[in-house]
């Protein structure tokens, strides 16, 4: 039986030391990664379609559990190597407000458009230890040759022009995380 994340508010001291200062960070993840990458940060597009979220999305988003949604799920690598998990949820409205920014993504990083958007705003971060009974974990490792016993996640709503998207981050295991 899957269960449902149990997202906390970002408190620094609750969070394991290597990846706290990634997991609290409210600057763009992907600009962060590449400033400690080996090569070049890519983005490997994993899914983009329309689906029904998992209904702990739904809520956060304050939409039916029901309704269909925009998924993209990608992998941040270094070179070949996946070191964040990221996945999207852009309900109907607000894609109806910017379909072409979303349409136009393919393996650019979603942070360099948000980061762009003059009207952009973010609601607080929060936080999860994920294990293998997690939903968001199994869609997590799905890609992973090894599976870990846990990992942190970090997601928060990104407001464009005052439409909601969800944005989940799974670290993947990594070395990286130490590098503050």
């Amino acid at each position: 039986m899957k269960h449902w994340t149990n997202w906390l508010p970002a408190r620094k001291p609750s969070l394991p030391y290597d990846l706290r200062e990634w997991l609290t960070d409210s600057g763009s993840l992907t600009k962060r990664l590449q400033s400690v990458s080996e090569q070049a940060v890519n983005v490997e597009l994993l899914h983009y379609d329309w689906h029904t979220a998992l209904p702990e999305e739904s809520l956060f988003l304050q939409q039916p559990l029901r309704r269909i949604q925009l998924e993209r799920e990608v992998l941040l690598c270094d070179g070949h190597r996946p070191e964040i998990y990221a996945r999207t949820i852009i309900p109907q409205s607000t894609y109806q407000v910017l379909p072409s920014r979303f349409d136009n993504l393919g393996t650019k990083p979603l942070g360099q458009m948000l980061f762009d958007e003059p009207t952009l705003s973010r609601s607080d971060i929060q936080v999860a230890c994920l294990t293998s009974q997690h939903w968001l974990y199994q869609l997590a490792t799905e890609w992973l040759d090894i599976r870990p016993d846990i990992l942190w996640a970090r997601r928060s709503c990104f407001y464009l022009k005052g439409n909601p998207v969800l944005v989940c981050e799974i670290f993947l295991p990594s070395e990286k995380w130490s590098h503050v």
